[in-house]
């Protein structure tokens, strides 16, 4: 009596299983690498320093009270310093957003810049424009996208030139 094996390969739902688990390898890789990039720490703060509000606010600045209770992430996008003028307060803030290519962030760019009515500028070699709709100057500089405010709480309340002022100064440090 012969006992051989013919070996005729995978079955097909071997081969599904194999598509399957391969498909779920590269994706838990590539979302692990973009975790990882997600990590790494940044505080806007660093950036956006004291003595770039005191231009643009004056020379007393407070930063944005911190509740000791909380533990601080490593991942900080917004920095907001306070002061008073006429008795009314006022701040400074810089939001900075990260694209993943220069392309993904023109693209997120140009999106935005049709939403509202905007005033195009072009500040230092970056694209940038005001949007008096949200009292904002919004910058493009690479991958990074800054959205800068100065002024009062309101949107009409904001400062065109103040905001101006600030968003050249973040640029030069991008």
């Amino acid at each position: 009596m012969d006992l051989t094996v013919s070996d005729t390969g995978p079955t097909k739902g071997e081969r599904i299983m194999r598509k399957i688990t391969t498909m779920a390898a590269a994706a838990l890789a590539a979302w692990m690498s973009a975790g990882a990039a997600a990590q790494d720490a940044f505080d806007a703060c660093e950036i956006f320093t004291q003595a770039d509000a005191q231009k643009v606010l004056g020379a007393n600045v407070d930063p944005e009270p911190v509740n000791p209770k909380v533990k601080r992430p490593k991942v900080v996008s917004t920095c907001t310093w306070w002061s008073s003028k006429d008795g009314k307060p006022v701040s400074a803030s810089a939001n900075f957003r990260f694209a993943k290519t220069e392309a993904d962030a023109q693209r997120a760019f140009e999106e935005e810049k049709l939403k509202f009515q905007t005033k195009p500028m072009l500040l230092g070699g970056s694209t940038a424009f005001w949007s008096a709709k949200q009292g904002t100057m919004q910058l493009l500089k690479g991958r990074a996208w800054l959205v800068v405010a100065v002024g009062g709480a309101k949107p009409a309340e904001r400062d065109a030139d103040a905001s101006r002022k600030l968003a050249e100064i973040l640029a030069r440090k991008l």
